[in-house]
């Protein structure tokens, strides 16, 4: 038997005798959190014999320890239904809040059904013999101790026991590297005397480097009290000392679910749950994510548009590796899917399903991978966790528009909606048509309706056709504030998506005016600046960020790198061009008046340290 574990960074491995186990458990589920607390109580509801693992003094996770109590998409069903009606309840009867109603619910659930419980705990090692796992080593309060296992379940939300039994694992957008901005909760006590939160995105952070991660909880507390996040009506209660880490270390399964996976609704036979939101990446600088998540996000100005999202245990099982399931935000799936896949109620399904398959395994005294599907199935329809109005498609699913999204395939529908100010659905429904509606857009590239001209030149570019950048580049060249209106929030202005489309066509006879933007002096005096001078949920969330420059700037850096990478004779311009208009700070303090370490300053120097690679390069 082998024991693996991690020291100074790395996985190591060690020979052992047979390990002196103190305990053995059916089930053995490594971080109680939002997954996790879940996981602990599908299995034992199950009658299996379940011990959970966390290193915090509490379990629940961001919905408990982190004081983030309400939801954002995902669709209810399955056991946390009745735990939020039950914490609901008990929070107006005892409470100020429901958080530490759920969070005591909770508890009760997992000590009526007999499950064990060991907090301030951490997993330090996996034993392993073969590819499957046999339990692990536990150290707690100075203390270390074996627990063999027939399942493990890794809820940490970091993939830590999954890295451990040797899983790969990769983490961040493929561009730089970084991962979605985490969020800081700021608890506040109203004038009526009820509670509220803010959830503040407070910036970037590597939150496996212990010294960053201490900066940034202490750089996220601090701008916290800003005076542009002050509100008089309220006092301050507290910081959530648990901070929101939206992505990490995500693990190579026998399924990855990609972008293109989601985009083209592709079905699964064995589905365990849906995930359904739209793209909730967060972070502003759009410019840095994939070619697939720009064209819909920004091209076809479409962010809003919520995606059902089916999850097999091929996605929760890492590649190789027996005895061991993954249940929470780093299960099997792309960067881009994991700003979707990742809110409480789906992850709280994802933890009991993985419960139950670990349950059902147990009992059979099988590998989870040999569970008869249709057994997990029928508990999981039993308890509401998996339902077909689950799988909703494509939907835009919010107060300001609730209707669901049909792609366009006729012309006249098609030239219709692109002269209007929501235009998304024609556009992105031009891309997946490709070259046989070029011809009716290139025809209305000539139209005396100049915004069908500009729908048809967006459209047609996603197509991939270089007849639509000169009238490209007479839009960025009018560097009009135009924005679309198809979405609630983050709507794109026509000039951003102009220069992205540039870009992506790397047309090189955009060159010199995407430079002059970057290293004109003057450029920063344009009205269209200032045209936005209140925050706006639509377009705009902070009155110390300017949208617009930021948008243009950072899409203009990126589409002169994308050309440089495609046209050899102007690299070196290119480079020489970014190293001048990133030499200071000035895109910057252009962009926000807010201090280096928080979300915004941040948000721009993603941009400026990219560019700067790429000159070095």
């Amino acid at each position: 038997m082998r024991h693996r574990y991690m020291e100074e960074g790395l996985v190591r491995e060690a020979e052992v005798e047979q390990p002196a186990f103190a305990r053995h458990v059916d089930v053995l589920v490594a971080g109680v959190g939002t997954a996790g607390a879940l996981a602990v109580i599908a299995a034992s509801a199950q009658g299996a014999s379940v011990l959970g693992i966390d290193r915090l003094p509490g379990i629940g996770g961001m919905g408990t320890m982190g004081y983030v109590s309400g939801y954002y998409y995902g669709l209810p069903g399955g056991l946390h239904v009745d735990i939020d009606e039950a914490a609901g309840k008990m929070g107006r009867e005892h409470f100020l809040d429901r958080v530490e109603a759920k969070k005591t619910i909770m508890e009760d659930m997992i000590t009526k059904h007999g499950a064990s419980l060991a907090l301030n705990t951490v997993v330090t090692g996996v034993f392993m013999e073969g590819d499957t796992v046999k339990g692990v080593s536990l150290w707690s309060e100075g203390r270390q101790w074996l627990v063999s296992c027939q399942t493990l379940i890794d809820a940490t939300a970091d993939a830590v026991v999954s890295m451990m039994a040797g899983s790969a694992t990769r983490s961040g957008r493929e561009s730089d590297g970084r991962t979605m901005p985490f969020t800081s909760v700021k608890v506040w006590l109203t004038a009526h005397g009820s509670i509220s939160r803010t959830n503040h995105d407070s910036g970037y952070v590597n939150q496996y480097d212990p010294f960053e991660l201490s900066r940034g909880i202490m750089q996220a507390h601090a701008s916290q009290q800003l005076a542009v996040f002050e509100d008089a009506s309220k006092r301050v209660l507290f910081f959530a000392p648990f901070i929101g880490i939206r992505e990490g270390r995500i693990i190579e399964a026998e399924q990855m679910i990609t972008i293109q996976d989601v985009l083209a609704g592709r079905p699964e036979a064995e589905t365990l749950f849906y995930g359904y939101a739209d793209f909730d990446k967060h972070g502003k600088d759009h410019a840095l994510e994939s070619i697939e998540l720009q064209d819909l996000y920004v091209a076809a100005n479409l962010s809003t548009a919520c995606f059902s999202v089916p999850v097999t245990r091929r996605t929760m099982t890492p590649k190789g590796i027996k005895g061991l399931l993954a249940a929470g935000r780093h299960i099997g799936m792309d960067h881009e899917v994991a700003s979707l896949l990742r809110m409480q109620r789906d992850m709280q399904k994802c933890g009991e399903s993985a419960g139950v398959l670990a349950a059902l395994a147990a009992r059979s005294g099988v590998d989870v991978s040999q569970v008869p599907y249709e057994e997990v199935r029928d508990i999981l329809r039993a308890s509401g966790a998996l339902t077909d109005e689950h799988n909703r498609g494509v939907m835009f699913d919010d107060s300001f528009r609730r209707e669901t999204i049909e792609w366009m395939n006729d012309p006249a529908d098609i030239r219709e909606a692109l002269a209007s100010e929501m235009p998304g659905v024609a556009i992105y429904s031009c891309k997946l048509l490709g070259r046989s509606i070029a011809p009716h857009l290139i025809a209305w590239l000539t139209d005396r309706d100049v915004e069908l001209r500009y729908g048809a030149a967006i459209a047609l570019a996603l197509t991939g056709d270089p007849a639509a950048a000169p009238v490209l580049r007479e839009m960025v060249e009018r560097r009009d504030a135009l924005y679309f209106k198809d979405c609630r929030r983050t709507n794109q202005f026509r000039s951003v998506i102009a220069v992205y489309l540039l870009g992506r066509l790397a047309d090189a006879a955009s060159v010199p005016l995407l430079s002059q933007m970057l290293t004109d002096e003057e450029e920063y005096g344009r009205p269209l600046y200032r045209v936005i001078k209140e925050p706006s949920y639509k377009l705009n969330t902070c009155k110390e960020f300017n949208e617009l420059y930021f948008q243009l700037m950072s899409h203009a850096a990126v589409a002169l790198i994308r050309i440089a990478e495609q046209h050899a004779e102007h690299e070196a311009s290119i480079k020489s061009t970014l190293a001048e208009a990133f030499a200071d700070e000035r895109h910057i303090r252009r962009t926000t008046s807010l201090p280096e370490g928080t979300f915004e300053y941040d948000t721009m120097a993603n941009i400026r340290h990219y560019a700067l690679n790429f000159c070095r390069g």
